[in-house]
């Protein structure tokens, strides 16, 4: 293959191949720029981020940076705006030319189709977190190609490849070289790619726009212009425009420059443009001067510090030294003038690591690459404009505490009982995740949901401010200016959304937003959604559901002090309309299908529980409406299941004696019913609303001792299945009480039901081997 041709002596065009936040390709474009001295810099990006070029270059940004792009979403997409992202970090070649030109004062553009005009995003039938604009380099890393020069090399990938074949020359002063060298390498990568995958990733009409926006500065500029591209379009670069530049649309989306964060950056976390652990190619930029030299030195000992400051065992001097030996000499064996990431990699895991090292990461080597990842996050100058939501978001963030400085992952306690600023963090954690942002994931704590762990004094999250956090913010900027207007925002997109994910008309799919809305603080905004809940709350056909929904929100009623709910307005306007609408559908539990006896009988033990916590909490429900709504009910004719669950709820509520349960339930168990299944399904539904009835009506346990005693050894076997079914809401005290007390009745003693069974030394031992053999079996199966 030919040397490819850079510099086009016809236009005075210099093109500068380079592969994204490469610290090499970024040290020899200063080298170009410095001896050409161009009178104008192109670089590949998407054009309509022009203005945005003064910001990048102020001397108040400090990288990691993006440009983050919003365009409306087409028909079908889950979100109303997509968001990519076009990243900046301290070595971003990119970024080095732009920043040249301003140093210099000559023109700066980009040269790339616009934001909103990527075809490739275009087609793409949902966003994905993170988009990058630079396009993708998974080329780098797969296809023949690679993979046989990898093999040739020695190397593990296609990223060791480059950076055995590039970063290691970082010191090297022949520029010309090395570009030449790079777009060689891109070249065969192009060549080996079909046809179809360039055309199908709009490559090619990224291409022509590059090349009509260069014949455009071409034609307005006297002197030298440097052209800065992806190394896989140099080759095209120097061909003449076909066409003239596709400008952007009036109005078809929004840039902002953004903070963006080294782990953003990683393509080890799936980032298409990057590098794997970038903050290994921070630390190389940093070091450019001494051309690498000590690198291994300081990133070995950078990270024994690390781990001394309380992230690990801190491993002694002489490991420390022997690790920078390692390096220093796996280098050289791979021919290479300092210690690549590999190699500082492979040495800490053979002088760090003394035991065996499992198939799966060891602690150690996960810190190892979050610290090569690095969790710094840039800065951008106030005049860059965030919208006001993002500014009072990152002010209640820190009001509250939250470091917002970096993206590291932080436990946080909150008190939330005690103490009334932990309640408000509480509320904004709450608050953060329900309008769909990456900043907090909760770990522990009470669950005022579902009634459990009430007990427990502190609430725990998991909190990192990542750019993609302050993405998500901006995206819902143009409907809400405070956290308040977002989370209503949010909370009303989603209500119609249940529809479209076959929830529409479901109480509790709707309460259960509420809830989550309460439990992040939604104030006076609660009116703005509250018709909607509304909606779906009369509108559900399901007891069940209505049922569940009641329940959450009498549980958010009896917890609302602690969840910092003032106005209870809104709630218990909710709890009305859904008390209404219960009270409506009780009744009908009657033309329920014989198949859904079992559902209509768990409805009514869920009521039971709503009606005790309606009590508990207060609720302003007129409970004598159920009696008759319950009336309604029994009057109508039920299956023996639903007919024993509604006596035993009319024998709770004082409607009836027991005397009327007691004869009712004799003639059911004395009945000549052929499936065994019907003779007890009246007992099963009075033990599944009220199972205490057994210890305050006798004549159950009469009855139970009478049907078993009654029948022989065959009939016994086929009603014993149905006989565990209707006793099956008894926990194992009940059932060790229920048996005592039919022993007694028959003259047996208690200690008789409990047999001893004796077992050798040897034989618990061979059982405790099978019980381990078990367990890592499972393991293995992936099934522990």
């Amino acid at each position: 293959m030919k040397d490819p041709v850079l510099f086009d002596r016809d236009r005075e065009l210099w093109v500068a191949p380079i592969r994204h936040h490469s610290p090499a390709c970024a040290a020899h474009l200063e080298r170009l720029i410095e001896e050409v001295q161009p009178a104008a810099i192109l670089v590949e990006g998407p054009c309509d981020f022009d203005p945005l070029i003064d910001l990048v270059c102020d001397s108040r940004t400090r990288a990691p940076v993006a440009i983050v792009s919003l365009r409306e979403a087409g028909e079908g997409q889950a979100t109303r705006r997509v968001a990519s992202y076009f990243p900046f970090c301290a070595h971003s070649p990119e970024l080095i030319a732009l920043q040249a030109a301003r140093a210099r004062g000559i023109p700066a553009r980009f040269i790339d189709l616009p934001s909103t005009a990527r075809e490739m995003d275009l087609e793409e039938e949902a966003p994905r977190e993170g988009r990058s604009l630079l396009g993708s380099e998974r080329l780098f890393g797969v296809g023949d190609y690679v993979t046989a020069l990898a093999r040739e090399l020695g190397a593990r990938d296609g990223n060791e490849v480059w950076d055995q074949l590039f970063e290691t020359r970082l010191a090297e002063e022949d520029w010309r070289r090395y570009f030449t060298d790079v777009a060689r390498y891109c070249a065969c990568i192009r060549a080996a790619t079909s046809d179809e995958d360039i055309a199908g990733d709009g490559t090619l009409a990224r291409e022509a726009q590059m090349r009509a926006i260069v014949d455009e500065v071409r034609a307005a500029t006297d002197g030298p212009i440097v052209a800065v591209v992806g190394g896989f379009h140099a080759e095209v670069l120097r061909g003449k425009g076909e066409a003239k530049p596709l400008a952007a649309k009036a109005g078809a989306g929004r840039s902002y420059l953004i903070r963006y964060g080294m782990r953003q950056l990683d393509a080890l976390r799936g980032y298409g443009a990057g590098l794997p652990l970038p903050g290994f190619y921070d630390r190389l930029w940093q070091m450019r001067s001494s051309g690498g030299a000590g690198l291994g030195m300081e990133l070995i000992t950078g990270f024994a510090d690390h781990l001394r400051s309380g992230r690990g065992e801190a491993p002694s001097f002489p490991v420390i030294a022997n690790a920078i030996e390692q390096a220093e000499r796996l280098a050289a064996l791979r021919g290479r003038p300092f210690p690549m990431r590999d190699d500082v990699i492979d040495a800490i895991r053979s002088s760090f690591i003394k035991e065996e090292i499992p198939v799966g990461q060891t602690p150690l080597l996960v810190e190892l690459h979050a610290w090569l990842t690095g969790s710094a996050i840039g800065e951008v100058p106030p005049s860059a404009g965030s919208p006001p939501l993002v500014e009072a978001v990152r002010g209640q963030a820190k009001a509250l505490g939250f470091s917002i400085a970096d993206g590291e992952w932080r436990s946080r306690e909150l008190d939330i009982y005690r103490k009334p600023r932990h309640r408000a963090a509480s509320r904004f954690c709450h608050a953060m995740t329900l309008i769909g942002t990456s900043f907090a994931q909760r770990t522990g704590g009470p669950d005022f949901r579902n009634d459990v762990s009430l007990d427990r004094l502190h609430e725990i999250w998991a909190v990192c401010w990542s750019p993609l956090v302050e993405a998500r913010l901006i995206e819902l900027s143009e409907a809400a200016d405070t956290l308040g207007e977002a989370i209503a925002f949010a909370l009303a997109h989603r209500i119609a959304e249940l529809a479209e994910q076959g929830k529409g008309r479901s109480a509790l799919a709707a309460i259960d937003l509420f809830a989550a809305a309460c439990r992040a603080g939604l104030g006076p905004e609660a009116a703005a959604i509250l018709a909607l809940i509304e909606e779906q709350v009369i509108e559900d056909p399901e007891a069940g559901s209505v049922v569940a929904a009641l329940t959450d929100l009498l549980l958010l009623r009896r917890g609302r002090e602690v969840l910092g709910i003032i106005e209870t307005g809104p709630l218990d306007h909710l709890l009305g309309a859904a008390w209404r609408r219960l009270l409506v559908l009780l009744p009908e539990l009657a033309d329920i299908g014989a198949d859904q006896t079992d559902v209509a009988v768990r409805t009514l033990s869920s009521l039971r529980g709503a009606i005790e916590l309606a009590r508990s909490a207060e609720a302003p429900i007129d409970l004598a409406l159920f009696d008759e709504a319950l009336d309604r009910l029994s009057a109508r004719p039920l299956p023996p299941t639903l007919a024993g669950a509604v006596m035993a709820f009319s024998l709770l509520d004082g409607r009836i004696a027991a005397s009327d349960l007691e004869a009712r339930l004799k003639g059911e168990l004395a009945s000549a019913y052929v499936d065994p299944a019907e003779r007890l399904a009246f007992l099963g539904g009075v033990i599944a609303i009220a199972r205490e009835l057994i210890w305050a009506i006798p004549a159950i346990i009469d009855a139970i001792d009478a049907i078993v005693g009654g029948v022989d050894e065959e009939e016994f076997i086929a009603l014993l299945p149905y006989l565990r079914l209707a006793l099956m809401p008894l926990d194992p005290r009940e059932v060790d009480r229920l048996a005592e007390e039919v022993a007694d009745r028959h003259g047996i003693g208690a200690s008789a039901l409990t047999v001893t069974v004796g077992i050798s030394e040897s034989e618990m031992t061979e059982n405790l081997r099978l019980d381990r053999d078990l367990a890592d079996l499972l393991a293995r199966d992936c099934m522990a």
